[in-house]
C-alpha cells in the first residue's frame, strides 16, 4: 500500500500541476488565519494595528497524508505606521512588504510573490472614532518548475523511475514571472467598549497569464475580497472577537467566519492572553483556534477538520497552519485586545 501511494504521488500529482497550472492560484493563499495575515486581506491593513509596527509569520502544511508530498504555504510580514500627521497623530501614512510562497513536490513546484504596499488613514472626526484607510500595492511573482525533480509516465521502467531519462513533453517551461497591482479600503470604528472594521480589496485587476504549456487561455482572473470585523469587552477580563472574509474570483467563491474569545490576565498596557476560537469555511473544513499572546508576542494554531461535503476527498488528510506576531512595545491607545491587532 505504501509503495502504490508513493506511485501515486509521483505520477498523479506531477501532472496534475502540469494539466491545472493555470488554476493553482499559488499567489492566493487560502489560509484559515486569515486575520494574522492581514496585508494579504486588505494593503489598507498596512499600518492599521494596536502597535506601531509588527512583524508577521504564517506557516500553513495542508494535505499531509501516508506516502503524499505536503503543500506548504509561507507568509513573512513587516508593516507599521512611517509618518503621523503633526498636531494629529490619528492621521498616519502606513506601509509595509510581504512576502508569499508556496511549496510542494519536495520543492519541485515553487509560487513566490512579493508586495509593496503603502497605505494611509485619515480620521473622520476629532477623536478619531470613525476612520479610513485607504492602501495601494504593486507585486512581482513568479512560478518555478524543476522538472529535473519530477518523474513522468516516458521515465518508468521494471526498476522504478529514470529521470536520466527524457520526458519526452517538448512544450514544458517556466511560467513567466509578472507584475501586478491591487488596492483596498477600510472603514474603521472605534469606541471605549467596541471596535468595528469593514474593507474590501482587489488583486490583479488584468488578467495574468500563468500557464506551463504556454497555452494562452489559462488565465489568472481579478480577486476581490470583502471582510469584517467586531470586538468588545464582555467583561473586564473577557474579550469577544469576531470576523469573516468573503473571496471572490471569477466563478470560484468562498466565505470564512468565526469567533474568539479571549481570557486577560495581568496589565492591561501589557497583558498576558489566552485565545480560544472556532471558524468555518464554507464547505470545506471547520477551525478550531488555539492562541497566547504574552506581552509583545502572539502565537496561534490552528487544525482543519473537514465538513461531511469534503471528507470524501481530504478527510484522511491534514492540515496545521502557524501563526506568529511581534508587535513593537510601544502601542497606540487601542482599548480592546484582539488577534489581529
Amino acid at each position: 500500500m505504501l509503495m502504490r501511494n508513493r506511485l501515486i504521488n509521483k505520477m498523479f500529482l506531477p501532472a496534475m500541476l502540469l494539466i491545472c497550472g493555470g488554476h493553482l492560484f499559488a499567489q492566493d493563499p487560502v489560509f484559515s488565519q486569515f486575520y494574522s495575515s492581514p496585508m494579504s486581506v486588505n494593503p489598507a491593513l498596512a499600518g492599521n494595528g494596536d502597535a506601531n509596527w509588527r512583524i508577521v509569520g504564517n506557516r500553513r502544511s495542508q494535505w499531509i497524508g501516508e506516502g503524499l508530498e505536503p503543500l506548504t504555504t509561507t507568509s513573512l510580514s513587516f508593516d507599521g505606521k512611517l509618518f503621523r500627521q503633526p498636531g494629529k497623530e490619528e492621521n498616519y501614512i502606513g506601509g509595509g512588504l510581504l512576502f508569499l510562497q508556496d511549496m510542494g513536490l519536495s520543492g519541485a513546484y515553487k509560487s513566490n510573490s512579493f508586495h509593496f504596499i503603502a497605505s494611509s488613514h485619515v480620521s473622520l472626526d476629532d477623536e478619531d472614532t470613525h476612520g479610513l484607510s485607504l492602501g495601494l500595492g504593486g507585486s512581482y511573482s513568479n512560478t518555478l518548475i524543476n522538472y529535473a525533480q519530477l518523474s513522468f509516465a516516458q521515465q518508468l521502467g521494471p526498476s522504478g523511475f529514470n529521470r536520466s531519462l527524457p520526458t519526452n513533453e517538448p512544450f514544458l517551461s517556466n511560467v513567466k514571472p509578472y507584475f501586478s497591482m491591487f488596492a483596498g479600503l477600510t472603514y474603521t470604528y472605534t469606541g471605549d467598549n467596541a471596535s468595528f472594521d469593514i474593507g474590501a480589496s482587489g488583486y490583479r485587476f488584468l488578467k495574468t497569464n500563468r500557464s506551463a504549456l504556454n497555452d494562452p487561455n489559462q488565465l489568472d482572473p481579478p480577486r476581490y475580497n470583502f471582510h469584517a470585523d467586531f470586538q468588545t469587552f464582555l467583561s473586564d477580563r473577557l474579550v469577544f472577537n469576531t470576523n469573516a472574509i468573503y473571496v471572490l474570483e471569477s466563478n470560484l467563491h468562498s466565505y470564512t467566519a468565526g469567533i474568539n474569545f479571549g481570557r486577560i490576565f495581568g496589565e492591561m498596557e501589557s497583558p498576558i492572553i489566552l485565545n480560544a476560537g472556532l471558524w468555518y469555511r464554507s464547505e470545506e473544513a471547520v477551525i478550531p483556534y488555539l492562541g497566547m499572546v504574552y506581552h509583545n508576542i502572539q502565537v496561534g494554531m490552528t487544525y482543519d477538520v473537514p465538513t461531511a461535503s469534503s471528507s470524501s476527498s481530504f478527510g484522511n488528510l491534514k492540515t496545521y497552519e502557524f501563526s506568529l506576531i511581534f508587535r513593537s512595545p510601544s502601542k497606540t491607545s487601542h482599548p480592546i485586545p484582539c488577534p489581529w491587532k
